[in-house]
């Protein structure tokens, strides 16, 4: 195994709710020697300068939510000065750390309404387009990897486990079990809690919200208003999303809308 697939999602598989009709699922694709050397230092060299981070004494574990909200332990971004320090450093970082992202948004509503009888279920229909593209980007290369994601609630961590086994198992209509299971070490999805500190995890969180956000603005025709969130798709944009070898397009690569 030389690569892992580190995922997050942004959403819910409710497919009712007016307020919740998107999901995505958002990962960032890293060789596992640039993740444990560059990726992992970096992120806690920050988090140490900033949040007085020790990963025995007093860790801390970059999480989007308290961060926006300047939450414990995160209550230094109150001061301005180090808040700019802060988004200087990690959008820094975002445009620089060896990474590939992807990003796969799904608007349930319109899922539904396409498919009024049957259809996927929305974490399933996710789950198998990131795969996707993130076996044909390991079979490009002549790669192997696995996908690790932070459990989350029972329900969502089963839908995921059940999502990739069956990709793992039958593979999709677009690539055969066997090329699934050549590029992947693993019929499981695993999963890192927070405590572990896995700085891939923590990164791909920096990234899935505003990833989410810049796609649902394309659908809704709502622009995105974030200051922060805007600077953060403008490098995935530039150099970070995965892209078609020969054309360079990240539309159906690095982004993926469906249905």
């Amino acid at each position: 195994m030389t690569c892992r697939l580190f995922i997050d999602e942004v959403g819910n598989d409710d497919v009712k709710t007016p307020e919740e009709q998107f999901l995505s699922i958002s990962g960032i694709i890293a060789k596992k020697r640039g993740h444990d050397h560059i990726i992992t230092p970096e992120i806690e060299r920050l988090k140490t300068d900033i949040f007085k981070h020790h990963p025995t004494t007093n860790q801390v574990i970059l999480h989007r939510r308290e961060i926006v909200r300047k939450e414990p332990p995160f209550e230094a971004l109150w001061d301005p000065a180090i808040n700019t320090e802060w988004q200087i450093r990690i959008l820094g970082l975002i445009e620089t750390l060896p990474y590939i992202a992807l990003t796969v948004l799904i608007d349930k509503h319109a899922h539904v309404q396409r498919y009024p009888v049957w259809h996927f279920n929305p974490y399933h229909y996710c789950m198998r387009a990131i795969v996707e593209r993130y076996v044909l980007w390991l079979n490009r290369k002549g790669l192997t990897g696995d996908v690790v994601a932070e459990p989350r609630f029972k329900k969502v961590d089963m839908a995921l486990k059940k999502s990739f086994a069956y990709i793992y198992n039958h593979g999709t209509e677009n690539i055969p079990p066997k090329i699934i299971q050549k590029c992947l070490t693993s019929h499981e999805i695993k999963f890192d809690p927070k405590v572990n500190n896995v700085c891939g995890l923590q990164l791909v969180e920096m990234i899935a919200h505003p990833s989410h956000q810049s796609l649902k603005a394309e659908v809704t025709g709502h622009p995105m208003i974030a200051e922060f969130g805007l600077r953060v798709v403008q490098i995935l944009n530039q150099s970070r999303y995965s892209r078609n070898p020969k054309t360079g397009d990240i539309g159906g690569w690095g982004r993926k809308r469906l249905p």
